[in-house]
């Protein structure tokens, strides 16, 4: 085992003590409790918590410092981290009307939309409580607050962003695959800096220290959803189906880059199109494996991968982090390994 996973395993052994304690202190005696547990259980990597520790504990090495101390005082930023990435990803199953997530009903399928919401809701403002009742000083508390606030909103832009794409599609009008990387910044890259550059500044880095980790949030950013897109068509992510982003009609990395490479009126690019425009109840299993196939032809599924290796050597320059971000490059590596 390496350290890493030891890592990712002490991690979560300690927010989920923290959760425990978090869910009685705020959600006593609510309907939402039983709600929220079961989508906390559902499953998960817990990677961004252990990012908060990875960023911490690489700078204690670097500079100094009782790294026994730094990870209990880690402790309350990471449970924050991950209640705010499981946040995001309640509304976006809303968003998106997906029916699962890590193989289990999501949580407005099995609550309601409604309740969904509000669970979705209140994990939006638990973490901003959870920071500044921790043990910080007021500076780090004001900073950290400054840093999740403004890198939610901009995930909620990036989300923003992701559906007017979306109708700009449906208009008929071009997208551009830096328009798409451009919402990625938001949706995704922000999910990387929240735990990163939170990590650093409970260690005490400076600003400009923590300026070289937003840069490679950038750039893990555009490489985690270039992954998550090629798996969502190759390999497997507990959905409904594989394909499920062509059935629900989401732009996806690849299929930007095809409808960039097919000619506009070409037989395949106006089928592909009349696929991804379809109604989600109307797009068969034979017409997302037709694209699928399409892409392959195309050598987009190529393409894709060259692109996201380029965008994990990008987020190594960040050398003084760089056993982190070398572990999580190594992930997301080792994910699309298999196609």
């Amino acid at each position: 085992m390496s350290d890493w996973e030891k890592l990712q395993g002490q991690t979560s052994e300690l927010i989920d003590a923290a959760f425990a304690d978090a869910q009685e202190r705020y959600f006593h005696g609510s309907p939402m409790r039983e709600m929220l547990e079961f989508h906390y259980r559902s499953g998960g990597k817990r990677l961004r918590p252990a990012l908060v520790l990875g960023a911490a504990l690489a700078y204690a090495r670097r500079k100094g410092g009782d790294q026994a101390v730094l990870t209990r005082a880690c402790v309350p930023y990471a449970l924050a981290v991950e209640l705010l990435h499981n946040a995001t990803l309640i509304h976006d199953d809303i968003q998106d009307g997906d029916r699962s997530r890590r193989g289990q009903p999501t949580i407005w399928v099995k609550y309601s939309t409604a309740q969904a919401i509000n669970c979705g809701d209140a994990w939006f403002f638990v973490p901003q409580l959870l920071i500044q009742s921790a043990d910080y000083s007021a500076e780090t508390k004001l900073a950290l607050l400054e840093l999740v606030q403004s890198r939610i909103l901009a995930v909620i832009d990036g989300q923003s962003q992701e559906f007017a794409l979306k109708e700009r599609f449906a208009r008929g009008e071009e997208v551009s695959v830096n328009q798409y990387l451009a919402m990625v910044e938001g949706k995704t890259s922000a999910l990387f800096s929240v735990p990163l550059e939170g990590g650093a500044l409970v260690a005490g880095a400076g600003p400009l220290e923590r300026k070289a980790l937003e840069q490679s949030a950038k750039a893990l950013g555009h490489a985690f959803q270039i992954q998550d897109d090629l798996l969502d068509l190759w390999g497997n992510k507990g959905r409904d189906q594989t394909g499920s982003d062509i059935a629900e009609g989401k732009l996806s990395y690849p299929l930007v880059l095809l409808l960039n490479q097919l000619k506009r009126g070409s037989p395949d690019r106006q089928r592909a199109e009349e696929i991804v425009r379809a109604p989600r109840e109307e797009t068969t299993p034979e017409q997302v494996a037709w694209l699928i196939t399409l892409l392959e032809k195309e050598g987009i599924k190529d393409r894709a991968k060259q692109d996201f290796q380029k965008h994990l050597k990008e987020a190594r320059g960040a050398s003084l982090w760089q056993e982190v971000i070398d572990y999580l490059a190594g992930w997301l590596e080792e994910k699309v390994a298999g196609f």
